[in-house]
Order: C-alpha cells, then structure tokens, then sequence
C-alpha cells in the first residue's frame, strides 16, 4: 500500500467514533479503537478497552471501520427525540443545559466510592444523579481505557477524571488529592489542563491536602516503590492509567475537563503483588493473597485502611467539585 493512501486510511480510522480492524501483513487482525497516531505507527485500546496496543504503520494492510460510529446513532436518536432535523449549525450534543456533567472512573469501588456524592446508588457500571441542578453521570469503563466512547455516548457538558493514583512525589500521603495541571502519556503526548478551570477548582476545595501538578498516564500498574521511582520527575505528582485518555477524548471534543486523583499508595509503599495485575474484580486474588499467612493479612489490613481513607478524600472532593464544575462552560462558571 502507497503511504498516501495509508495516512488517509489512518486519518479516516482516527476521526471516526467506532471500532475499527486492522489487518496486519502477517494475517493478524485486530479490533479496537484509535485514539491517537504518529507519524510511524497508531495507538488503539483493544475492543474491550482493557489495554492500550501500538502498531507500527509498516506492519498495516488495511484498516476497515467495522464497528458502529456511536456518536452518529446518539445524533440520530436526538433527531428522533426532537422530531425534526437539527440545523448544520447546531452542535450534534444538543443544547448545554440538557448535558449531563460525566465522572469517570476505572474501578467499581472507585464508584461505589464517590456515589453517595450524587445521591446516588451503583447499578452495574453506573451511577446516575442530579447535583445542584445538573444531571450527573458517573461511569466505571475499566482500567487503562473506555473513555472516548463513554463521551460519545453521554455527549456531556463537562468530564472529570477521578480515582486512585500512586505518588510520585514522597510528600504524598494517603488521601491527598492531585490535582492535574496536565497530563502526559508514556509516549511523551501532553494535554494542558484548562487554566480557568484549574482556578475554580483550587478555590472550591476545602482539603488543605491538595497538590497541584503533572499527572503521568502509564500503561501499566506502578505497583512497587521501584516502579514508581524510575517514573518519577521533576513536578510530576502520581501515575495512574486512565486520566490521559479522559482528557484528550474530552479536548477532542472540545469541552472543559478536570483530571483530579487521589493518593492510595505513597512512593516508598508496595502494593501486594496481585495488584499489580490489571483486573476489573479482585476479590478472588485478595482471598488467595491473604491465604499466604499473617503478613498478607496485615499487609490487606494496612492497604484496606488506606483505602478507606483515599474514598474518604475523594468523595469530599466530589460533594464539592460536582455542583461547581456543572455548571462550567468552555473554562467559564455560569451563574
């Protein structure tokens, strides 16, 4: 294939709001989702959105765009909706007032966690509320992706990133939140947070506990302190695996979004080595790990307790942040 016509594929592929398949020379195919590419290779998360893969464009046939474009059926329910045809001119989410406010996070207990926040309770990878007026959706979409689809289909005012994080920084301690001012991915990509919208949320939280600064994106779990070491920098602050993607789904989208993470594990702490693994029920590796004998168990005790306080933390931030950001509009607080 001439690589005109391979950059105009992978343009097509990238633009497009649903699954593709990649046909590899070696007769390989793989389905997922584009979120990014360069000028050698794309980057996809897999259909389950449970892992990021990176494809070399040398190593591509063809790429089809086999699955549906979930934002195009949205817009064709809104026009059904309304009875009517939107206007070109009118944006394919509606109007601001009627689009609800999205929290995502990896975890079902990160949402268990910050549900009572919203008034409300989880029912399966959800949660739903209406905070100060705005509706609010909160959605689990798994460790490491999900979140440019979960925007297509909640089409929302606004996006918050949310959960657990490692420390990258050793004055860190369980329960402190970080709030992002950007967010870089392994790669090097970068997405700047909104400088207005950083303001607003530094004067709305009433935890002293709040450090302010870059958020590293991994692709896998920093579970031991020398994991976290080796990605420390300089005014980088924790690591976690889904606040990159949230926030260029939410950038190409062009809508405001905050990216604020918790503190679980502090530099110089180990998790236990299951947590290591990237998987969205743990309850049966807690159980073997606690079988090992007495130092598994105080070693769960001690991350429980961690736990604890770090939903604590998070859920205080959202009671404060939700009713404020919703009513944010391209970095601007409406009143």
């Amino acid at each position: 294939m001439n690589d005109a016509r391979m950059m105009r594929l992978v343009e097509q592929a990238f633009d497009y709001r649903g699954h593709v398949t990649i046909e590899r020379y070696d007769g390989s195919k793989l389905v997922g989702f584009i979120y990014d590419r360069g000028a050698s290779h794309i980057e996809m998360f897999d259909e389950h959105a449970t892992r990021r893969i990176v494809v070399a464009l040398d190593d591509i046939a063809n790429i089809t765009l086999s699955g549906e474009d979930i934002a195009a059926k949205s817009q064709r329910g809104w026009e059904r909706r309304r009875d009517r045809l939107e206007s070109r001119d009118t944006s394919a989410w509606g109007d601001w007032e009627e689009r609800p406010t999205l929290i995502l996070v990896a975890l079902p207990i990160e949402l268990r966690g910050i549900a009572p926040a919203l008034g409300s309770t989880v029912h399966g990878t959800s949660a739903t509320g209406r905070v100060g007026g705005t509706r609010v959706v909160a959605r689990a979409v798994g460790v490491g992706g999900g979140a440019a689809h979960v925007v297509a289909e909640e089409h929302p005012r606004f996006v918050i990133s949310c959960g657990f994080a490692g420390a990258l920084d050793g004055a860190l301690a369980p329960g402190d939140l970080v709030l992002a001012s950007s967010v870089r991915d392994e790669s090097g990509d970068t997405v700047i947070a909104r400088e207005s919208v950083l303001d607003v949320a530094r004067r709305t939280l009433t935890n002293k506990r709040v450090a302010e600064g870059e958020l590293l994106c991994a692709t896998r779990i920093a579970a031991k302190r020398d994991d976290k070491h080796a990605l420390a920098r300089p005014g980088r602050l924790a690591v976690d695996l889904e606040s990159w993607a949230a926030a260029r789904a939410a950038e190409r989208a062009r809508i405001p979004w905050l990216a604020i993470r918790v503190i679980l594990d502090p530099l110089d702490i180990d998790l236990p080595t299951f947590a290591g693994e990237v998987r969205s029920d743990y309850g049966v590796s807690v159980l073997r790990h606690a079988l090992r004998g007495p130092s598994a168990i105080v070693e769960l005790a001690r991350l429980s307790v961690r736990t604890a306080v770090a939903l604590g933390s998070l859920r205080q931030a959202m009671q404060e942040l939700v009713p404020v950001l919703g009513r944010v509009e391209a970095g601007e607080v409406r009143t």
